[in-house]
């Protein structure tokens, strides 16, 4: 039987952890997992990974994220012995540094993304702008295998349900309930966290029967709590990190879930795994205008965000304008259609059965 190690960058009970061991459990091989150790130094993770990576004669290699503490390790060992390895990533690596951290860092990690494709055997993109971009960038085979949900915890709950996690949280019935789930994470080059323009559009909005939910935790949090003026403290509620059953109950309590991306080398390469979340428990999504609102069949079950940076005021006021007129008739029809969207699309054992496949082929070869 093959032997496979699963390498996971994002550390152990992260997103990647859980998306690896679903994918890997579909193979028919021994599979060895190793989660990336954020409790020590990233060199000293790195060593560690380069230590189970040497530690054994693996007939392939399958790297859920694109972290440089296990991909330096990976070109390393297919320059040294021609080790196989397979890179699995939702983001775009020179593009979300150019983005985040400025040209030259993104140039530079640019060469490591060039590396890191130019030396595995395939490429996995959660995206297939993404697969596009490697297979440009030097990846010789290449597949898409889309960022699922676990659809049986990620479900629609009963009216009644509803109603009483609103409660807990003292939101009226009656309210329009905005949400965002993500890291609230400062970007100063953007000048921009998840949750700033549900504030801001909050407070150039015009009604009164709309509560702003924010979930999550991060540098950003006390910034956005400060942002809020007194007479809106009532509706913007922040509850901080969650466990995934809690995350769960929060997306049911909302009514539209935003999905909030930069129309730019980042954003528009990206499909956020909250996405099909909010879709299973019926929850209609606002989302930014990449190409996946559209390729993915969001737009049954959403609407387009304005066209415009997140942390603009143009943003902002059409956002504010928009929720002013909105039907609830509207958001009613667009939840039913949710999560059939959700299933259609992000439904991971359809998405295992693909990555199997490929990947058995990859063994044979």
């Amino acid at each position: 039987m093959s032997k496979v190690l699963c390498v996971n960058t994002g550390g152990k009970g992260s997103l990647d952890s859980l998306r690896a061991r679903y994918l890997a459990s579909k193979l028919n091989a021994d599979i060895t997992h190793h989660d990336l150790n954020r409790g020590i130094s990233k060199l000293a993770a790195s060593r560690e990974i380069w230590e189970v990576i040497s530690s054994n004669k693996w007939d392939l290699i399958y790297q859920e994220g694109s972290g440089i503490a296990g991909g330096i390790n990976l070109i390393r060992a297919a320059k040294s012995w021609g080790q196989r390895y397979i890179i699995s990533t939702g983001d775009p690596i020179g593009g979300f540094f150019r983005v985040t951290k400025g040209e030259q860092i993104g140039n530079l990690m640019e060469i490591y993304e060039r590396t890191l494709y130019k030396n595995c055997t395939a490429f996995l993109g959660w995206t297939p702008y993404l697969t596009g971009a490697a297979i440009k960038l030097g990846a010789k085979r290449a597949i898409t295998i889309e960022g699922g949900a676990d659809f049986s915890l990620f479900q629609s709950k009963s009216a009644e349900e509803r109603l009483s996690l609103r409660q807990k949280y003292g939101i009226a019935a009656d309210h329009l309930v905005c949400g965002v789930v993500g890291s609230l994470q400062w970007n100063n080059k953007q000048s921009y966290s998840y949750g700033y323009e549900l504030i801001e559009a909050l407070k150039l909005v015009k009604r009164t029967d709309i509560t702003v939910l924010i979930v999550g935790d991060g540098n950003a949090r006390e910034r956005l709590q400060a942002l809020v003026p007194d007479e809106l403290r009532s509706r913007v509620i922040f509850t901080g990190r969650l466990l995934p059953i809690q995350v769960v109950d929060a997306m049911n309590m909302m009514n539209i879930g935003f999905v909030t991306q930069t129309l730019d080398e980042l954003g528009s390469f990206r499909l956020t795994t909250k996405l099909p979340e909010y879709l299973a428990c019926g929850v209609p999504v606002a989302m930014s205008p990449i190409p996946g609102f559209y390729d993915y069949g969001v737009v049954y079950a959403g609407w387009a965000l304005p066209a415009y940076h997140p942390a603009s005021r143009e943003f902002h006021t059409r956002c504010a304008m928009w929720l002013d007129n909105l039907q609830s008739q509207d958001v009613e029809d667009k939840a039913k259609i949710a999560p059939t969207i959700a299933k259609r699309y992000f439904d991971y054992d359809a998405i295992g059965d693909r990555f199997a496949t490929f990947v058995h082929e990859i063994l044979k070869s």
